[in-house]
């Protein structure tokens, strides 16, 4: 596929990605001897390249080419009364359907990638101020997606749409055109959650007496779309796919060592070899070691400090610290996406406006919280650069941002993990969620349903 073409940075592409096996033959030639076995190193290197096309033709050209995907156009009610626990749920149901871990046959002979094999996303769309809610999934997850929707908000409209960024020439940018976009990871370790939806309520009377109490940050983005002009589009990405079963482990892990670090827990050392071989030498050097004096004189072999479990003192937490822990195993606890976020702006030059590309960023800033966790942009993505190719590598990266958004790829296909958040279910809808209700500037803008859908009366007569 062409994809692969820009899927790395320019001299990793050339040097690294393509030519590794003749800087390793030159150094099998230099060193002599090794030269004389150039023959067999010569088929595994070949057999590695040989490997890496195959997987790439059978997961990209076979099965991914295999897929049929379509974008859904959500229409959402001008007022939504349901909780946003429901939204949550709505991510709850959607996760099994993405947790799929490929046996041999399928990795092997059908393609499926074994991190994240299946994904979806979800779209907020703003053309020339006009806002629309999209999900683009595959032919497979449709009627999984709507039921899950339809399910806790009945008065939802869904309906099958041509894809809206297939509206703009695919050459961007050019003369008439611009286009600026930023993929946003978390700023601290992934086991810190964001200020999620629970934190939005008036502090004064009873948390959820009445919806009238909630605070809701996608109002302010809401508004800020409906703000764009003529010849102005900005485009919200949220692709969500699960975490592979080798990287679960090791992100469970970090969160837990994160734990123990703020409870100041004595983590216990496992001896090795070294330690074991250091005691034993010692012990007979120096003899064992003698406690008090005469009679009463005790005599102790010296122990490791991997052994001695002495020092664990009573642990006293700060309503702080407290607060990090129970914030850190509540997201545990939750199922985890691998999420890739990022807001993309496309303008014509003489509608270009300089506030309207960082919306994403005014939104996110709602989430942010001093001890807890936040999203940035990343700086490997960005189409900015400070020092070297300051006019081709913004270019080169905004193309490549452009069709990945379109693609729906990861900020770096084609790896599946690097520059991604790793977000729970409640983080997500957080993020992404029907607005509770579309009022001020946003409210012309943004299509809704207008009117209650019900069932029909139960006094009906039956023919």
């Amino acid at each position: 596929m062409a994809e692969k073409s820009f899927s790395f940075s320019l001299p990793e592409r050339i040097l690294i990605a393509s030519f590794w096996w003749l800087f390793f033959m030159a150094l099998i030639l230099f060193v002599p001897f090794l030269r004389v076995w150039w023959w067999i190193f010569f088929p595994l290197i070949l057999s590695l390249e040989l490997n890496n096309v195959y997987f790439w033709w059978i997961r990209w050209d076979y099965n991914y080419a295999s897929r049929k995907w379509v974008v859904l156009e959500i229409t959402p009610p001008k007022e939504v009364l349901v909780p946003l626990k429901a939204m949550e749920d709505v991510f709850t149901v959607i996760w099994p359907a993405l947790y799929s871990p490929p046996n041999f046959r399928e990795k092997w002979c059908e393609g499926m990638l074994i991190d994240g094999a299946e994904w979806m996303s979800f779209e907020i769309a703003s053309i020339e101020g006009k806002i629309h809610f999209y999900a683009r999934v595959t032919e497979g997850h449709k009627h999984m997606v709507e039921s899950a929707l339809y399910a806790h908000y009945p008065q939802l409209e869904i309906h099958e749409v041509p894809d809206y960024t297939k509206n703009i020439p695919n050459n961007l940018p050019n003369e008439e055109w611009d286009i600026y976009g930023e993929d946003f990871i978390l700023g601290r370790e992934s086991a810190y959650p964001i200020k999620t939806y629970e934190k939005f309520f008036e502090p004064q009377g009873e948390r959820i007496s009445a919806e009238e109490k909630r605070i809701d940050p996608m109002a302010s983005l809401l508004e800020s779309m409906s703000k764009l002009g003529a010849g102005e589009q900005f485009w919200l990405q949220f692709i969500i796919m699960d975490m592979d079963d080798n990287s679960k482990p090791l992100w469970k892990k970090e969160a837990e060592s994160i734990i123990a670090k703020i409870a100041k827990r004595p983590v216990k050392k496992t001896n090795t070899l070294g330690d074991i071989l250091s005691e034993t030498v010692y012990n007979v050097i120096m003899g064992p070691k003698k406690e008090g004096s005469g009679d009463k004189a005790t005599y102790k072999w010296v122990e490791s400090a991997g052994r001695s479990e002495e020092g664990e003192r009573e642990m006293v937490l700060t309503p702080g610290e407290r607060e990090l822990i129970t914030e850190i195993e509540n997201k545990m606890k939750k199922p985890i996406f691998r999420a890739s976020i990022r807001g993309f702006y496309v303008a014509k030059r003489e509608n270009w406006q300089y506030s309207h590309k960082v919306l994403t960023r005014s939104y996110f800033s709602h989430f942010q919280t001093q001890n807890l966790n936040y999203l940035r942009f990343s700086m490997v993505t960005r189409p900015k650069t400070k020092y070297f190719f300051r006019k081709r590598a913004p270019i080169a990266r905004s193309k490549r941002m452009l069709r990945n958004f379109t693609a729906r790829f990861t900020p770096l296909f084609p790896s599946r993990t690097r520059e991604c958040a790793i977000l729970s279910t409640e983080e997500m809808a957080t993020l992404f969620h029907f607005p509770f209700k579309i009022t001020g500037m946003a409210m012309p803008s943004t299509a809704k349903v207008e009117s209650k859908k019900v069932g029909p009366p139960t006094n009906l007569p039956m023919e």
